[in-house]
């Protein structure tokens, strides 16, 4: 009995062999169909759990791929293979296109290297190597523990379930610092140029912050406050959260090596914003007042009553999402902090300066 290989059965129907991006569009258009169907149905599913629904096709199709003959068009088509593996932590599946474009050194330097994390995952590009990504998978972690430990933070991803991303890029001078980059669909990813190949050092020779920055572009990961057209907090939220991981992060791991050349506290601390702004009036008008009420705040209640108002709202679906990114007002702040705080004096305060 004639068995029927997918290429014999190609060749009786008279169709051409499927090319690299007909196999490329296959595995790519899966790994889309299960990132938009997690997000419309906001089920707790970790990444993991994702990963493992891609159908037999998909990496059937990556495999192909794969043994394919060495071409320009095979290696652009495993180079959208590798993004897509990425929106989906397939890690493993990431390695082996990466090992097999080090045929294109071209190629394998737009893919870059990558690091999955329990709770995030690293793209490097520019050259940086995964020593490069090891060595800054630990100040993240360091970071993302210090905010647990300030903060305790509930969900960091916009998208329940998805990993925190940073795209981490080597360039020979920093025009843009590090932000937060919202337009991706189905996680949070924080943009993040760097000039050292070797490891994070900060501030940079010509006055940049990349560890401060770090810090300032998870606050905005966490929340937005106002809308898309009005930044109701005038940036400052962002700034709070800056400087009080700064400050906290060097203080208890001062004398440990993820810090060893991470100095930013000497110019970017909360004990300096308290200082400046010591005789501004709390309040929303302007960046200086609005910066003023988060001190305020902080001081009066501590930044784990902060992180559980923000937790209320967030569990809560309170205020508008864009492209489901969180937003909230301070009248949320309020409500939330009233329905968060037990101790009534520490109320008071807080409706005080949220009045």
């Amino acid at each position: 009995m004639l068995r029927l290989t997918p290429v014999l059965l190609f060749a009786l129907l008279g169709l051409a062999r499927p090319d690299a991006d007909d196999l490329a569009d296959v595995y790519v258009r899966e790994v889309q169909k299960i990132n938009e169907a997690h997000v419309a149905k906001q089920r707790a599913e970790t990444e993991e759990e994702l990963g493992a629904k891609l159908p037999k096709k998909a990496t059937r199709a990556l495999e192909k791929l794969l043994k394919e003959k060495d071409g320009a068009d095979v290696f652009a088509a495993l180079v959208r293979c590798g993004e897509a593996a990425l929106d989906l932590d397939r890690a493993k599946d990431f390695d082996r296109i990466a090992e097999r474009l080090g045929a294109s050194a071209e190629h394998a330097a737009e893919l870059g290297t990558a690091l999955s994390r329990p709770r995030f995952l690293l793209r490097g590009v520019g050259g940086l190597d995964a020593a490069y990504l090891e060595h800054f998978a630990e100040v993240l972690d360091a970071t993302l523990v210090g905010y647990d430990e300030l903060f305790g933070f509930a969900e960091w991803s916009k998208v329940p379930g998805k990993k925190l991303r940073v795209r981490v890029h080597l360039e020979e001078k920093i025009t843009r610092p590090p932000h937060f980059a919202p337009q991706y669909p189905f996680h949070s990813e924080i943009d993040f140029p760097v000039i050292d190949p070797q490891r994070l050092r900060s501030p940079t020779k010509d006055g940049k912050f990349l560890f401060y920055g770090l810090c300032h572009e998870l606050g905005h990961v966490i929340a937005m406050w106002g809308d898309r057209r009005n930044q109701a907090d005038h940036h400052t939220w962002a700034h709070y959260t800056g400087v009080l991981l700064v400050e906290h992060l060097t203080q208890s791991l001062e004398n440990e090596a993820v810090m060893k050349h991470l100095r930013d506290v000497r110019w970017r601390s909360l004990a300096k914003e308290r200082e400046k702004h010591e005789d501004v009036e709390p309040g929303t008008a302007d960046g200086e007042a609005a910066m003023a009420l988060w001190i305020r705040l902080h001081d009066a209640v501590g930044s784990q009553a902060i992180g559980a108002a923000i937790n209320y709202m967030d569990a809560k679906g309170i205020g508008p999402r864009v492209n489901r990114v969180r937003y909230y007002g301070y009248d949320d702040l309020a409500e939330a902090f009233a329905k968060t705080l037990e101790d009534e004096d520490r109320r008071a305060s807080v409706a005080a300066l949220l009045r």
